[in-house]
C-alpha cells in the first residue's frame, strides 16, 4: 500500500511538472484539430480534455493491477476499457466532432466503470461507492456547469438508487478478495482523493495558462494601440506638412510670378527690340528660378530635410542680394518704404546653394516689408565679423517676433 501511495504522489508531481513544460503544450496541441483552434473557449477546453484524457488512462492503467492483486476481475476488464477508452477519445479530439459532446463522452466512460465496479463490489459498503461523486465533478471541469449539472442529478439518482437497495437489505455481489477488505479500502479511498484534486490542478493550470495567454493579448493589443495613435500622429503631421508645402509654394512663387508679370507689363509699352529680348531673357530667367524653386521645395519635403540635396557653387552675395531687392523694389514702392544696402565686406564670395540662399533673402525681405509700417526704411547690411565669416543683417522698423513664437523659427521650411 505505502509503495501504491507514493507511486500516485509521484506521478502527481511528475504529471504537474511535465503540464507547465513546452513540450507536453505541444504534444496536447497534436491532437486537436485545426477547427477548435477557432474559438479560444473551445481550444481551452479540448486542450484540458486531451490532458484528462492522458491523467485517466494512466491512474485507470494503476488500476488494472491494483485489481488483480485484490482479484477484481471485473475491475481489470472495466480498467482496460478505461484505458483504451480515455486514449481513444485524444484521437477524437482530432477530428471534427464537438468537444462538448467529447467531453460528456469522456465522463461517460468514467461514470460507468464507477457505477458497474461499485455493484459488483457491495454497492454502498463497496471502497468504491464514493468515487461516484468524481463524476459530477469531471464533467464541471472538463465540460461546462450545465453538464456538471446533468451528470449531478445522474450520480444522485445512482447513489440513491443504492442506498435504496441498501435500507431494504437487498446483498449485491462482492467480488473482490474479501480478505484483504482493510487494505481495499484504504488504498481505493484515497485514490478518490488524488484524482480530484489531480483533475482540478491540470484544470487550474489550463486556467492558469488561459489567463496568462489573454494577458499576453491584451498586452499586444496596447501595443497595437500604441503604434496606431503614433501612426495617426505621424499621419495628421504628414498631412500638416504636405498642406504646408503648398502655403510655401504659394508664398514663395509669388516673387517670381509678380517678377513675370512685371516684365510683361514693361514689354508692352517697349518699342526697344534689344530691350524687348532682355525682358524675355529676365522672364525665362525668373520661370527657371520658379520651377528650381518648386522642385528643390519637393526634394526638401521627400528628404524630410535630413539628406537634402544641396548643389554648392560660388556665389557673391552682394550681387544676389541686389537681384532680390530689385525683384522687392516694386513691393517696396507700393508701401513707400525705402530698401538701402550696406556692403561692408572685404569679400562676400561664399559656397552656398544659391536657390536656397536666393529663397532666404526672399523671404526675409520680403517679411520686412511687409510688417514695415509706410514711410519707413528696411536696411541689409554686409560686414564681416572674422576673415573667414559674413554677416548679413536684415533690419527693418516693425514690431519684432514675440518671445512665444521664435521657436518656430527654425522648423521644417
Amino acid at each position: 500500500r505505502q509503495n501504491y501511495l507514493k507511486q500516485q504522489f509521484y506521478f502527481i508531481s511528475l504529471c504537474k511538472s511535465l503540464n507547465q513544460n513546452m513540450t507536453l503544450s505541444r504534444i496536447v496541441d497534436f491532437f486537436i484539430h485545426k477547427t477548435h483552434y477557432q474559438d479560444p473557449n473551445i481550444l481551452r477546453r479540448a486542450r484540458l480534455l486531451v490532458r484528462a484524457c492522458f491523467v485517466t488512462s494512466f491512474f485507470s492503467l494503476s488500476y488494472v493491477w491494483l485489481s488483480l492483486i485484490f482479484g477484481y476481475e471485473k475491475g481489470v476488464y472495466l480498467m482496460v476499457f478505461n484505458f483504451l477508452g480515455f486514449l481513444a477519445m485524444t484521437l477524437l479530439v482530432k477530428t471534427k466532432i464537438s468537444i462538448g459532446v467529447l467531453g460528456n463522452t469522456y465522463v461517460f466512460i468514467g461514470g460507468f466503470a464507477v457505477v458497474v465496479l461499485t455493484y459488483y463490489s457491495g454497492g454502498v459498503w463497496s471502497a468504491i461507492y464514493p468515487w461516484i461523486i468524481s463524476i459530477p465533478v469531471l464533467a464541471i471541469l472538463v465540460v461546462n456547469r450545465r453538464s456538471g449539472v446533468i451528470w449531478t442529478v445522474i450520480s444522485f439518482g445512482f447513489m440513491v438508487w443504492f442506498a435504496i437497495l441498501a435500507v431494504q437489505g437487498v446483498e449485491l455481489p462482492v467480488e473482490y478478495n474479501l480478505e484483504l477488505r482493510t487494505i481495499w479500502y484504504v488504498t481505493i479511498v484515497p485514490g478518490l482523493l488524488l484524482i480530484v484534486m489531480f483533475m482540478a490542478f491540470v484544470f487550474e493550470s489550463n486556467q492558469t495558462n488561459a489567463l496568462l495567454d489573454l494577458e499576453r493579448k491584451n498586452k499586444q493589443l496596447e501595443a497595437q494601440k500604441e503604434t496606431i495613435g503614433r501612426q495617426s500622429t505621424d499621419l495628421e503631421q504628414l498631412i500638416e506638412d504636405k498642406d504646408y508645402i503648398i502655403r510655401i509654394l504659394a508664398h514663395d512663387l509669388r516673387g517670381p510670378l509678380r517678377n513675370i508679370n512685371g516684365m510683361v507689363t514693361l514689354m508692352k509699352m517697349e518699342t526697344d527690340a534689344s530691350r524687348i529680348d532682355e525682358y524675355i531673357q529676365m522672364i525665362s530667367q525668373a520661370a527657371a528660378n520658379a520651377e528650381n524653386l518648386v522642385n528643390r521645395v519637393l526634394e526638401m519635403d521627400e528628404s524630410d530635410q535630413k539628406n537634402p540635396k544641396v548643389q554648392l557653387e560660388e556665389v557673391e552675395v552682394s550681387k544676389l542680394l541686389g537681384e532680390v531687392l530689385e525683384n522687392m523694389d516694386k513691393a517696396a514702392r507700393n508701401k513707400s518704404i525705402g530698401i538701402e544696402m550696406i556692403n561692408n565686406g572685404s569679400s562676400d564670395r561664399v559656397e552656398a546653394d544659391k536657390t536656397y540662399l536666393m529663397l532666404i533673402f526672399e523671404n526675409l525681405i520680403s517679411n520686412a516689408i511687409k510688417f514695415t509700417e509706410k514711410g519707413k526704411e528696411v536696411l541689409v547690411r554686409v560686414t564681416n565679423d572674422t576673415a573667414e565669416r559674413l554677416h548679413i543683417r536684415f533690419i527693418d522698423q516693425g514690431p519684432g517676433i514675440s518671445p512665444e513664437e521664435r521657436g518656430k523659427l527654425f522648423k521644417k521650411f
